[in-house]
C-alpha cells in the first residue's frame, strides 16, 4: 500500500530529526496524487515543528482544512505543539479554543507552549482550568505548570501545584523533582531544594546540573563546589554544562587553582571546541588576575565569537588596563551594544568624559541603538562636564528613541541636570 508506505517514511525521517527529507517525502506523496490521511498530518507537523517550517506547516494546516480533517484531535493537537513551538502561540490557541474535544496531549500542548514562550501566567492559568474541566495532568504537564512557577518566582503557586500532586496522587519522577529544584532555588528557597535533592534517589546530570546553575547564578559558589565535589564522587560524570557551572564558581572566588584544574578537565575531555566553555574560561582567568593564560586561551580559539572579544575586553577594563582594551576594542571585526557599552562605561569610569560622548556619537553613526545601560553612562559624562546642551540633547535623545528610564537611569539623568545646573528639567524627569 503505497499511502502505507509513505506515512512509515515520513513518520521515520520526522522521528529521526530528519524534519527536511520529511516534508520532501510529503509533497513527493502528493505529486505523486497519493490522498493523505489522518496519519500523515500528525507525522508531517511533526517534521515542520522539528525544523521551524512555518511556511510549509501553514500550508500542510490549508490542507487540513480541505479535507474536512480539521476536527481529528490529533491532527488538532499537532497544529497545537506546531505553532507554539514556531512563537506563534495565539493561533495555536485559536486552535485549541476551537476544539470540541480535548485530551491532556491538547492541554499539555498548550500549556507547555505558553511556559516556553515566557507567557508564564497563561501557562498557570490554563492549568488551573484543565483541573477544573477534570482532566488528570500528566507529569510533562506538571514539570511545565513548575517551571512557569520558577519564572514568575511565585512560590505561592509552586506549593499550590505540589500540593495537587499530593491530592492526585501523580508519580513524582526525577523530571518533577528536577523542575521543583529549579522553582524552589530561583525562589531563594535553597533550603527546600537541597532537602529534595538530597531526598532523590535517582540523581541524574540534569539534576546536578540545575542545583549547581542555579546556586552560581545566585552567588553561591561554596555551595556549588560542595555539589561539585559530591558529583565527582558518587555522581554521574560532568559534562559541559556542569563544566561552565564549575569555570563560572571559580572565577565568583577568584579561586585560579580550582579554575586551572576545570581548564584541565576541559582539555582532557575536548570540551574547548565549544566557544561557551572557552569564553568562560577567559572570564575566569581575568577574574583571578591571569590576563596572559586569558590572551593564551583566546589567541587558540579557533572561532571567536562576539561574547570572546567582550570577556576579554571586559577582563582587560577590570583589571584597570584600558590602553589594553581600546586596543582589542578597535580589532573587532564585528562589535555588539555591550561591546560598546563595555567601552564607553570605562571611559566614564577613567574620567574621560568627552572620549565617551565622542565615542557614542560614533556608535550612533554605526546605527547602533542605545539602551538604558548606554545611557547611564552617557548621562553621567555629561553631568560631570556640566554641558547643558549636551545634557538636552542626551535627554531628547532618550525620549526620541523610547528609551524606558528605570531607577537607576532616572538617578542619572537627575544627577545630570543638577550638575548643569537646570532644576526645571530635574523636576521633568
Amino acid at each position: 500500500d503505497t499511502l502505507y508506505m509513505f506515512n512509515s517514511l515520513i513518520r521515520g525521517h520526522s522521528f529521526a530529526g530528519l524534519g527536511d527529507e520529511a516534508i520532501l517525502l510529503y509533497i513527493q506523496m502528493v505529486a505523486k496524487g497519493v490522498m493523505p490521511d489522518h496519519f500523515t498530518f500528525p507525522f508531517v507537523l511533526s517534521a515542520c515543528t522539528k525544523v521551524v517550517a512555518f511556511r510549509e506547516g501553514i500550508q500542510i494546516h490549508g490542507s487540513v482544512v480541505k479535507m474536512g480533517l480539521e476536527e481529528d484531535v490529533f491532527i488538532q493537537n499537532s497544529l497545537i505543539h506546531f505553532y507554539s513551538e514556531c512563537g506563534e502561540i495565539d493561533i495555536g490557541r485559536k486552535v485549541f479554543d476551537e476544539m470540541f474535544e480535548r485530551n491532556v496531549v491538547s492541554w499539555t500542548s498548550m500549556i507547555c507552549g505558553y511556559a516556553r514562550r515566557d507567557q508564564s501566567k497563561e501557562a498557570v492559568s490554563l492549568f488551573f482550568e484543565m483541573v477544573e474541566a477534570s482532566i488528570r495532568p500528566n507529569s510533562v504537564t506538571m514539570a511545565c505548570v513548575i517551571s512557569a512557577c520558577a519564572k514568575l518566582r511565585d512560590m505561592d503557586m509552586g506549593e499550590r501545584v505540589c500540593a495537587y500532586i499530593g491530592e492526585s496522587g501523580l508519580k513524582v519522577n526525577t523530571v518533577l523533582v528536577n523542575a521543583f529544584v529549579d522553582m524552589y532555588m530561583k525562589c531563594g528557597a535553597f533550603d527546600h531544594a537541597k532537602r529534595l535533592f538530597d531526598e532523590c534517589v535517582d540523581r541524574n546530570l540534569v539534576l546536578y546540573n540545575t542545583i549547581l546553575s542555579n546556586y552560581v547564578r545566585q552567588g553561591l559558589a561554596r555551595e556549588a563546589l560542595g555539589i561539585l565535589d559530591e558529583m565527582v564522587q558518587h555522581g554521574p560524570q560532568p559534562d559541559r554544562v556542569t563544566i561552565l557551572s564549575a569555570i563560572a564558581a571559580s572565577a565568583q572566588l577568584g579561586d585560579f587553582f580550582f579554575g586551572k584544574q576545570c581548564h584541565g578537565y576541559v582539555l582532557r575531555h575536548e570540551l574547548e571546541a565549544w566557544d561557551s566553555v572557552s569564553n568562560a574560561i577567559i572570564d575566569m582567568y581575568m577574574k583571578c588576575g591571569k590576563q596572559e593564560l586569558a590572551c593564551m586561551v583566546f589567541d587558540r580559539m579557533s572561532y571567536k565569537t562576539v561574547v570572546s572579544w567582550n570577556s576579554l575586553i571586559a577582563g582587560f577594563i577590570r583589571n584597570g588596563d584600558l590602553q589594553s582594551a581600546w586596543r582589542l576594542f578597535n580589532e573587532m571585526p564585528e562589535s555588539d551594544l555591550v561591546s560598546w557599552n563595555t567601552i564607553i562605561g570605562a571611559l566614564v569610569q577613567e574620567n574621560l568624559f568627552e572620549d565617551a560622548i565622542e565615542l557614542f556619537r560614533v556608535m550612533q553613526s554605526e546605527g547602533i541603538k542605545a539602551d538604558k545601560v548606554t545611557m547611564v553612562s552617557v548621562a553621567s559624562a555629561c553631568g560631570y562636564l556640566g554641558a547643558l546642551h549636551l545634557a538636552r540633547w542626551t535627554y531628547s535623545y532618550i525620549e526620541k528613541n523610547e528609551i524606558h528610564c528605570d531607577m537607576k537611569l532616572s538617578t542619572a539623568l537627575i544627577d545630570m541636570f543638577s550638575r548643569c545646573g537646570d532644576p526645571q528639567s530635574v523636576m521633568l524627569v
